[in-house]
């Protein structure tokens, strides 16, 4: 199990845990690693609430909601937004699934990368804004592990769209009904005890958000990639951000 918690804190933050290794990890491990992805998110919740509680005394919100999203694209090596960058360049300029693949594999950003890069992070910072003014911490401490939650939503029964392979494959490929029932019962168990009232809300938009990412990329990519992945990460987590902005 700890190397199946130390796979997905190294793949989805900057945090190297000890006694694990990523070289020698089984196609299995990778699988199993979804299990613990709401870990990470509860692990990130937990990180931006401690500096949301140290600092929102002596910073005004706007500037503090700033830097938690700053600290939040720093603690995920920007490794999500990547993925809403490289999805949005691809399908503003690619027409076809192989063109749009290419695109989503060239390190330089496009127009639509960019544009959609600054609309998200504005309409976060906004959010977080309101959740600090209304000192909202239990919506802090809940939303990344429900959006990580939906990142193996999005992953499960759909093909990987890179026929050639890739970063996501293993994963992808050994993923089982078990790996998803056991990420879907530790993300409830966490948010239900934090915060009940957010999570009834939240949970329709999470699987909306899901069966909407899982359709576009089945329609424009005939499947999922990492990129996509990172990307649901982050349409997801803004998306309920903004709700719960609207709730509290």
């Amino acid at each position: 199990m700890w190397n199946q918690i130390a796979l997905a804190f190294s793949f989805l933050t900057l945090i190297q845990l000890p006694f694990s290794s990523r070289e020698s990890a089984r196609e299995e491990d990778l699988a199993s690693s979804f299990t613990f992805f709401p870990v990470v998110g509860a692990f990130l919740g937990g990180f931006l609430t401690l500096w949301a509680l140290a600092l929102h005394s002596f910073l005004p919100p706007l500037v503090l909601a700033a830097l938690l999203t700053f600290l939040l694209a720093l603690a995920t090596r920007g490794l999500h937004l990547d993925g809403l960058a490289d999805l949005a360049d691809a399908l503003g300029g690619g027409y076809t699934p192989e063109r749009r693949l290419t695109i989503m594999k060239d390190s330089h950003i496009g127009a639509f990368g960019a544009i959609a890069l600054v609309l998200f992070l504005f309409m976060k910072v906004a959010a977080l804004h309101t959740l600090l003014v209304h000192s909202a911490w239990g919506a802090i401490l809940v939303f990344p592990a429900l959006s990580r939650l939906a990142m193996v939503l999005t992953a499960h029964r759909v093909p990987y769209a890179r026929r050639e392979g890739g970063l996501g494959r293993p994963f992808l490929q050994s993923m089982t009904n078990a790996h998803v029932l056991g990420a879907t019962l530790l993300c409830a168990a966490w948010c239900l005890i934090i915060s009940p009232h957010f999570t009834l809300w939240l949970t329709p938009a999470l699987l909306l958000c899901v069966i909407l990412v899982r359709q576009l990329a089945l329609r424009t990519l005939q499947g999922v990639t990492g990129d996509v992945l990172g990307a649901t990460n982050e349409i997801t987590e803004t998306f309920l951000l903004m709700l719960e902005a609207a709730i509290c």
